[in-house]
């Protein structure tokens, strides 16, 4: 059986993407699914927009996917309120998977109400759950779920957890004492079988985090209150001040290669297993027969997941060669560059009052969408059965939105393009123009930012590379 996971950031970042992902891998092994693909939005709000998700409904719609199963950690995940959860879910469903909340079990009809009837019970409690909350910070009391090393006790508080708390230390002084770096000691404990709490890989970020906590030594923070000798610590104030100066220490030491250091870093992403690829640099020295000391040093691109968490395959290009390809598509040189040139020449007064009416009347229609979907969820919620039935008319309403937001992002994309297109045009004629003309003669950071403001993304394959050109 096949498995996707959606990992998504909730309001209360109870549980971050990195625990989220160990969890969805997990669950796959305990219950023998063999995880296909993952999407992630990292951040949520209102008025952003989640790539993750729309990546995910894509891929639902244009692949073959068979008998799979669509695995998310909570329900709450899927959207910003109950409405929008169920709303995504119905959505998810209508492709043909099969969902799963590894904290709520199989989402069918009957749990999507059940989330609806919770919801609207809780809402007028609302304001006095946010005061309760914030006079547990006060207290010093946890909120949500302890960090790694610490238990909650009978009062709310944190109490060390032994065997949690051993690696920490752990980690302290892999980094501190035996001077490995995040990468390292993440490699350390992944090879000793040395787990996150959820049974996961650990990986550089977590081991940054954990190192920068400033909980181990028993300071409280949380709601913007901060309490001193809160709870008993796990390290000491002066280790945890000296890890925070060696990690600064190391961020700006002269020959330790940087992100920034990489032409093309943060616009790498493999192709084959769908993570982004980060600049890595490898120094290696080796004695000669004759016996004089060699080094040198290689940069090159490696999968995110390979070089955080010293797991999965080796997905690698070589810097210097993947940076020339990319220049190449560039400059139109290779074959490989992709990008939508668009043309437009309507009055710019007239197209811009007609597309604030038809804008109104889109987001209109998709209010008047929403209110129907919350009464039809009123409507199963005040029927007291063991069964209920909102796929049929709740998939109908997610046909009509769908259509109804297709029809407003068309609206908004060509009343920006009309704006912006003659400026972008020039502006990246000139870019282009210092590409091809210029380029020796720049340093490193104009040349960085000329390929930001002309590249999208860059796609590596095992055997091609398509570089996606801003338009």
């Amino acid at each position: 059986m096949q498995a996707i996971g959606y990992l998504s950031a909730s309001h209360d970042q109870a549980i971050d993407l990195v625990e989220q992902n160990a969890s969805f891998l997990h669950f796959c092994q305990t219950h023998g699914y063999q995880p296909t693909a993952t999407f992630l939005d990292a951040e949520v709000s209102p008025s952003r927009p989640r790539p993750g998700l729309e990546q995910l409904l894509r891929h639902l719609r244009q692949e073959s996917i068979g008998f799979t199963f669509l695995i998310v950690q909570s329900v709450r995940h899927l959207g910003l309120d109950a409405t929008q959860s169920v709303r995504v879910a119905l959505q998810l469903r209508s492709r043909g998977v099969q969902l799963i909340s590894l904290e709520d079990g199989r989402i069918d009809d009957q749990a999507l109400v059940d989330l609806w009837r919770r919801d609207q019970q809780l809402q007028p409690d609302a304001e006095r759950r946010r005061q309760l909350q914030h006079d547990r910070a006060q207290r010093g009391q946890a909120i949500g779920r302890a960090p790694y090393g610490y238990a909650i006790d009978a009062d709310g508080r944190y109490q060390i957890h032994d065997q949690e708390a051993f690696v920490v230390r752990r980690i302290f002084d892999l980094y501190l004492r035996e001077s490995l770096g995040i990468r390292r000691v993440a490699q350390r404990l992944n090879g000793d079988g040395l787990r996150t709490r959820r049974g996961g890989n650990w990986s550089m970020i977590s081991i940054r985090d954990l190192l920068l906590n400033p909980v181990y030594i028993g300071r409280y923070e949380r709601l913007g209150v901060v309490v001193e000798g809160n709870h008993h610590a796990i390290v000491s104030e002066p280790d945890f001040l000296a890890v925070a100066q060696l990690m600064a220490q190391r961020r700006t030491a002269p020959g330790i290669s940087q992100p920034s250091d990489f032409l093309l870093a943060g616009l790498v992403w493999c192709g084959e297993d769908q993570t982004r690829m980060i600049g890595v640099t490898r120094r290696q020295q080796w004695r000669r027969a004759a016996g004089e000391v060699a080094s040198a040093t290689y940069r090159y691109y490696q999968s995110e997941a390979r070089t955080n968490q010293s797991v999965g395959s080796y997905h690698t290009r070589r810097a210097d060669d993947l940076e020339r390809e990319v220049l190449a598509h560039i400059r139109g040189e290779r074959d490989g560059g992709e990008r939508s040139i668009l043309n437009f020449t309507h009055d710019a007064t007239a197209l811009a009052a007609e597309t604030a009416v038809a804008v109104a009347t889109a987001e209109s229609h998709l209010r008047a969408i929403d209110r129907k979907l919350s009464q039809l969820l009123d409507d199963a919620a005040s029927v007291e059965q063991d069964s209920v039935n909102i796929q049929q008319d709740g998939g109908r309403l997610v046909v009509e939105w769908e259509s109804a937001t297709a029809d407003l992002a068309r609206i908004r994309s060509h009343a920006v393009a009309h704006e912006q297109e003659a400026e972008r045009r020039r502006r990246r004629e000139l870019r282009l123009r210092r590409v091809r003309d210029d380029w020796d003669r720049l340093n490193f950071a104009q040349q960085r930012d000329l390929v930001e403001q002309l590249v999208d993304r860059v796609i590596v394959y095992d055997h091609a590379v398509t570089t996606q050109l801003k338009a």
